[in-house]
């Protein structure tokens, strides 16, 4: 972590709060109604009660690489920061792409595709997990059983976590919570090069 980093205290939050709420707003203009074939969407009978993840994929080199993307980019979930500090708790960080295909990973020698793709042009990331250690974390639209929820998930209640349903902005339609598409967004996302730089500081340190 970097010396000068400025760790938040209780005088920034009403600040950081601002800002998610800015971020969060409905905007009719950026978000299409689509369809969900559109958005390759995978309803909640077809998640087995997980999220979705690298981990739960058939297209996974399990704790090393995606059979899209190729063996130069390394791929697997992280702790970060490395200790937990008086003002940071350690945080559990899980990948997963738009391309996700639920399965069993490839536990054997490492396999790919002839024709490889970007982690951007797949939308690798990395979703922070409610808890570190959990046996699997993920994205869904609304967080149940060990997932992160999606801002495009509203409800009425505070924690998505709750519902059974609840409407989608970019679909325009009720989706089951453990539901999940390649729309999925969420304001804590870690991208692939933000991703990727911890995963160096981490097998750095």
């Amino acid at each position: 972590m970097p010396i000068d980093f400025k760790a938040y205290t209780a005088a920034n939050l009403r600040k950081v709060n601002s800002q998610r709420r800015a971020l969060s707003q409905p905007d009719v203009y950026l978000v299409p109604t689509l369809k969900p074939a559109e958005v390759l969407f995978v309803p909640a009978a077809s998640m087995c009660g997980e999220p979705s993840t690298c981990y739960n994929c058939g297209r996974y080199n399990l704790g090393k690489s995606c059979m899209l993307i190729g063996p130069h980019v390394e791929i697997r979930k992280f702790i970060y920061p490395i200790y937990p500090t008086a003002d940071a708790k350690q945080i559990e960080y899980w990948p997963c792409c738009g391309e996700w295909k639920r399965g069993e990973p490839n536990r054997g020698p490492e396999e790919f595709t002839d024709e490889l793709d970007t982690p951007d042009e797949l939308g690798l990331g990395w979703i922070n997990a409610p808890r570190v250690g959990q046996a699997i974390g993920g994205a869904n639209c609304g967080g149940e059983n060990g997932g992160d929820e999606c801002d495009f998930y509203i409800t009425d209640v505070a924690d998505a976590r709750d519902t059974e349903q609840g409407f989608c902005r970019v679909l325009q339609q009720d989706v089951d919570n453990g539901a999940v598409c390649a729309a999925w967004r969420d304001d804590d996302w870690v991208d692939y090069q933000r991703g990727s730089a911890l995963l160096k500081e981490l097998n750095d340190a």
